[in-house]
């Protein structure tokens, strides 16, 4: 199954979904949405033989604000786009059941995608290229711990032990 998810910025959405046993495929780029708007996504494939599609989905909700409609929210929208209309409903049941773990409404909504365009090669893969790049140290480091944290049977055995070795 293949699945674009929007949140926050492609670089940190994609130093997360890189870093999952049975993810692979991770693309950063601009995706269209319905309403015609551009929003900043990463596009990938999921393997559900080695990750479940509601612990991609959890992943992808712990990973941004997906409780809040901040000011931010339409440049970026908490929204699961699966590239096929025959999974709207699958990601929707994921959806709710991943959802029912938080105290406050999530915002995240399941809709069709139009089309992706990924971002130039030289863009992509970015924090595994340059963790020591200021934005990756601000801003795309903490959600990474945060993910080891909560996840650390998810991550693939490079990532957990990159992860390790960087925050020992």
């Amino acid at each position: 199954m293949y699945l674009a998810v929007s949140g926050t910025c492609y670089w940190c959405m994609e130093a997360i979904f890189n870093a999952l046993k049975g993810v692979s495929n991770v693309e950063q780029g601009f995706l269209v949405t319905e309403d015609r708007k551009h929003v900043e996504a990463v596009l990938f494939r999921i393997d559900e033989e080695e990750i479940s599609l509601e612990d991609v989905i959890r992943v992808h909700l712990d990973s941004h604000a997906c409780t809040s409609n901040h000011s931010f929210r339409e440049s970026y929208p908490s929204a699961i786009y699966p590239t096929n209309t025959a999974h709207i409903a699958q990601c929707a049941k994921a959806l709710e059941s991943a959802a029912s773990d938080y105290a406050k409404p999530v915002v995240t909504k399941v809709s069709p995608m139009v089309a992706f365009y990924p971002t130039p090669a030289r863009q992509q893969n970015y924090f595994w290229r340059n963790p020591a790049k200021p934005f990756c140290r601000r801003v795309i480091a903490p959600k990474m711990e945060v993910l080891k944290e909560l996840y650390p049977k998810l991550l693939s055995r490079d990532a957990f032990t990159y992860l390790s070795d960087e925050t020992a």
